[in-house]
């Protein structure tokens, strides 16, 4: 894969709450002080090994893909999920080997009211204290986010030994790099649209509801996105531009994230484009 962004064009001006957070900064550090104290393993860095990973978002194109995940489960090929899409693989026949989540909102709990006791929960420290309260009893590992303005909290809890994780704003950016300190370098993905077919999600998602949406046309192909969409798609350029190298990934469905990685040829963006 090359780092390079294809031509864009937006159908209206992006707005600025694509930079912003989804909570109070000092919500987010009450958080981590508070996590920090639990005395949960940390993750560390492992060698790198060959296995291919399935990881599992919560796009559109998830439920279209689906059958070709459960048969790559079938065969042996160990499931990581994030948020929502967890409660739609064990419902749906798959039980994921891993989850992971990164919103520090107390209502995301919801997310682990199914527990499963072989699967490893990747939890950052930034989310909110009850989600590590209901998974007391489950295999945790806490993770801390790089680039915020909480280091000095996390330098105080471990004495400067930890391993922040890089990527964008999203689990989805910030779980690759998470399994690739673990030693996975080989990544098959699913529902990784950024853009909506028909609905947001693979599943309901509520909080997601009604959000303005915007047309964005890629190397010729129109995709409907968010906001958060958007900016998503554009955080991922500049990802693979400069960690692309560590890794490996396929992207099934045909949402705008695959597109991307099929036209690789351009640098140019809307801004650019008259």
């Amino acid at each position: 894969m090359q780092g390079h962004a294809p031509s864009v064009k937006v159908g209206r001006p992006v707005p600025d709450i694509i930079c912003s957070l989804n909570t109070d900064e000092e919500f987010i550090r009450d958080n981590i002080k508070r996590n920090v104290k639990l005395g949960i393993q940390q993750v560390e860095p492992h060698e790198t090994q060959d296995k291919v990973v399935a990881l599992v978002l919560g796009g559109p194109s998830l439920k279209e893909t689906f059958e070709d995940l459960k048969e790559k489960k079938r065969n042996g090929m160990p499931v990581i999920t994030v948020n929502g899409s967890y409660e739609y693989c064990l419902k749906n026949g798959v039980t994921p080997s891993a989850m992971v989540m990164l919103d520090a909102r107390e209502f995301n709990n919801r997310f682990v009211d199914l527990k499963v006791d072989t699967c490893k929960y990747f939890i950052s420290s930034q989310c909110h204290p009850s989600v590590f309260e209901k998974l007391k009893d489950n295999y945790v590992w806490i993770w801390h986010v790089a680039g915020d303005e909480n280091t000095d909290l996390l330098d105080e809890a471990y004495d400067g030994k930890y391993f922040p994780i890089m990527g964008g704003s999203t689990v989805s950016l910030r779980a690759i790099h998470l399994f690739r300190l673990l030693g996975f370098k080989r990544f098959e993905i699913y529902g990784w649209d950024s853009c909506i077919f028909e609905d947001h999600h693979a599943y309901d998602q509520q909080e997601n509801d009604g959000e303005e949406e915007m047309d964005v046309i890629v190397a010729g192909k129109q995709f409907r996105c968010t906001a958060a969409h958007y900016h998503q798609a554009k955080e991922f350029v500049d990802m693979i531009a400069k960690t692309g190298q560590s890794y490996e990934m396929i992207v099934h469905g045909d949402g705008l994230i695959s597109h991307i990685i099929k036209n690789p040829d351009s640098l140019r963006k809307k801004e650019e484009v008259n």
